[in-house]
């Protein structure tokens, strides 16, 4: 699965985003799946190790573009939300349920105003040069898509979609995440 460039083993210290709890020494597998359905009004999304046990919910907020990640507690970990008059579809993650500039973690950005495929760049809210490109970049292909450090071929994440085969919106979809160390 890795044939964009080299995996990430030798990188600088990472940033803690979250929790220490969140973080492990390996690669892992990770499964993306949405639970909602056609007339569900808010979506929901389970992330699950490769045991089957949820690690994260995302949940969709009714009536709004926001989106948060949880713990399997339910409690909020991150805020997702798109920013207001953007060209480039930019979105911005915050800490907890904040969506203060004080508790911004990351934003994803793509690095064209138009481009003929959805490719994204990762700056992180410590680096404040807007004309940054990116602490990481998403390269999307199809139905696969790789993250990268900076703007490198070195990989980081990869995620796969697999689709069930009754292709409508309405049932249920998976993608694959792999996380390298």
């Amino acid at each position: 699965m890795t044939e964009y460039g080299q995996t990430a083993r030798h990188v600088a210290p990472a940033e803690l985003v979250v929790a220490r709890q969140f973080t492990v020494p390996y690669a892992i597998n990770l499964t993306l799946t949405s639970t909602g359905g056609l007339f569900t009004p808010n979506d929901l999304y389970k992330v699950k190790d490769t045991n089957g046990d949820v690690v994260f919910m995302v949940k969709g907020v009714f009536f709004s573009n926001r989106r948060l990640l949880l713990d399997t507690a339910g409690n909020p970990l991150l805020t997702m939300k798109p920013k207001a008059f953007s060209w480039h579809g930019t979105w911005r993650v915050f800490r907890g349920e904040s969506t203060s500039p004080n508790d911004l973690l990351f934003s994803v950005r793509k690095p064209k105003v138009f481009q003929w495929k959805d490719n994204f760049d990762v700056v992180l809210a410590t680096n404040t040069d807007e004309a940054s490109p990116g602490d990481f970049k998403i390269i999307s292909r199809s139905k696969k898509c790789t993250i990268c450090i900076g703007q490198t071929d070195e990989i980081m994440a990869q995620v796969s979609t697999k689709i069930h085969e009754l292709k409508f919106s309405f049932l249920p979809s998976s993608r694959v995440l792999e996380l390298f160390n």
